[in-house]
């Protein structure tokens, strides 16, 4: 395998894990938010 696919592959590999890690991250912030204001009502 070329260096430069594998250099490919690492990084498109490492962008869709930030990918993931920021999608979970706003996922649960959003649900925090809804806690707050649903204990608030």
């Amino acid at each position: 395998m070329p260096a430069w696919l594998e250099v490919l592959l690492n990084l498109s590999g490492y962008a869709g894990f930030v990918a993931l890690a920021t999608r979970g991250a706003a996922c649960r912030q959003e649900s925090a938010d809804d806690e707050v204001y649903g204990s608030k009502r």
